[in-house]
C-alpha cells in the first residue's frame, strides 16, 4: 500500500549552508554552477526565556512561515538588515497554558511597541515542546511580524507549515463541566433556572487495557546537511506524540519505519527532492510506504533542516499510523 504527500518547497528559508567537510568537493564553489540566491532580508532570533531547542525550531519555523508572505527569512545565525528578537512568557490560562512571545526589532527603542502574539495550549504541549504549538505559535506570528517590519501582508496565504501537515490543527481544549451544568440548569427560552434532572447511578464499566505499538525509526539516509538527524528526530516526535512506544531496538513486536532521502539535481538552481518512509512489520515484511516529493532550490536543500524536518515527518507520520492501523487489523 502506498500513500503520497505532496510537499511545497519548504526548504526556501532553511539557513546559510553548512560549509563542505574537508577534502569534500562543494559544486556550490564552482562559479558556473553557483546558483544565485535571494538576499535574506530579516533573521529570526530564538526568543529569550524560551528552552534552546524549542527557541531554534520556534525561529525556523518563523522563518518558513514568512515566506508565505514573500519575505526571504532565515533563522539566526544569517546576515540579514533586519534582526528580530522575541522575549516569551508564559502564564496560567484555566486548564490550559498562555505562550505569550513579544517580537522586536534589534536595535530599536525599547519604547516602540513591540508585536505581542499569545498562543493558547495545552500544558503538556509547552512541556513536550510538541510540534503542533511551535507550528501554531510560528503561523500566528507571521503577519504580525511582517506588520512589524514594515511589509504588513495583503493577502492571507496557505502557510508552509499549513500546506505541509495538510491544515491548520486547531487546539481542542477539555469542556468545562462548570460551564456545561450552568448551561443545562437554565432555560433557552427564558434564562431562569431550571433544577437538574437527578442523576442517574452508571456502574462504572472498567476499560480493556490499550494494547501497546511499538515502533522503532531507523536511521534516515541520504539527506543532505543535517537532513538525516533532523528527519529521524521529527518522526520520533511526531509518532511519539501519537501514543505510540518509540523503542531503540528491534523485538518480536516491534514495527520499524526506514527512511530515505534523494536529492536529484535538475539545474544549476533547482533539485528533485524524494523522501521515501517505509513500513515493516515485527517480521521484517512490506506493510507500506509514503512518498513525498517536491522540486526544492539546491542552495536552500545543503542547508539546515531544523524546523522542516519536523513539519517533513509531521505529515508523513498520518500515512505512517494508517499504515499500522491497517497492519494491525487485516486477518492473520
Amino acid at each position: 500500500m502506498r500513500h503520497v504527500v505532496t510537499l511545497l518547497c519548504l526548504l526556501l528559508l532553511a539557513a546559510c549552508a553548512a560549509p563542505p567537510k574537508p577534502f569534500q568537493h562543494d559544486p556550490a564553489q564552482d562559479s558556473y554552477a553557483r546558483p544565485r540566491i535571494d538576499k535574506t532580508e530579516v533573521a529570526i532570533n530564538p526568543p529569550h526565556n524560551m528552552p534552546p531547542e524549542m527557541g531554534r525550531r520556534v525561529a525556523a519555523t518563523l522563518a518558513m512561515e514568512l515566506q508565505s508572505y514573500g519575505i526571504v527569512a532565515a533563522a539566526a545565525p544569517a546576515e540579514a538588515p533586519i534582526q528580530i528578537d522575541g522575549v516569551m512568557s508564559t502564564r496560567d490560562a484555566g486548564m490550559s497554558i498562555e505562550v505569550q512571545v513579544d517580537w522586536r526589532i534589534v536595535g530599536k527603542p525599547k519604547t516602540d511597541e513591540p508585536a505581542t502574539v499569545k498562543t493558547r495550549a495545552p500544558p503538556e504541549d509547552y512541556a513536550e515542546q510538541r510540534e503542533r504549538l511551535i507550528s501554531r505559535m510560528a503561523q500566528q506570528a507571521a503577519p504580525r511580524v511582517a506588520t512589524l517590519i514594515g511589509k504588513p501582508p495583503t493577502f492571507i496565504p496557505r502557510a508552509p507549515g499549513q500546506v505541509a501537515a495538510g491544515v491548520t490543527i486547531p487546539y481542542e481544549f477539555p469542556n468545562d463541566p462548570a460551564l456545561q451544568t450552568a448551561a443545562a440548569a437554565t432555560d433557552p427560552a427564558t434564562g431562569a433556572p431550571v433544577a437538574p434532572p437527578p442523576a442517574a447511578a452508571t456502574p462504572a464499566v472498567a476499560k480493556p487495557a490499550e494494547p501497546q505499538i511499538k515502533v522503532m525509526v531507523a536511521p534516515v539516509t541520504g539527506a543532505p546537511s543535517d537532513g538525516n538527524r533532523q528527519l529521524y528526530s521529527g518522526m520520533r516526535r511526531a509518532l511519539g506524540s501519537s501514543k505510540i512506544v518509540i523503542v531503540d531496538g528491534g523485538g518480536e513486536d516491534v514495527f520499524t519505519v526506514v527512511g530515505s532521502v534523494v536529492l536529484t539535481q535538475i539545474d544549476d538552481r533547482t533539485g528533485k527532492l524524494d523522501v521515501k518512509w517505509v513500513l515493516k512489520d515485527p517480521a521484517g515484511r512490506n506493510v507500506g510506504d509514503i512518498e513525498q516529493s517536491n522540486p526544492v532550490p539546491m542552495a536552500a536543500a545543503r542547508g539546515s533542516w531544523a524546523g522542516f524536518g519536523d513539519i517533513v515527518a509531521s505529515a508523513a507520520s498520518e500515512g505512517v499510523l494508517e499504515l499500522l492501523e491497517k497492519a494491525l487489523t487485516r486477518p492473520r
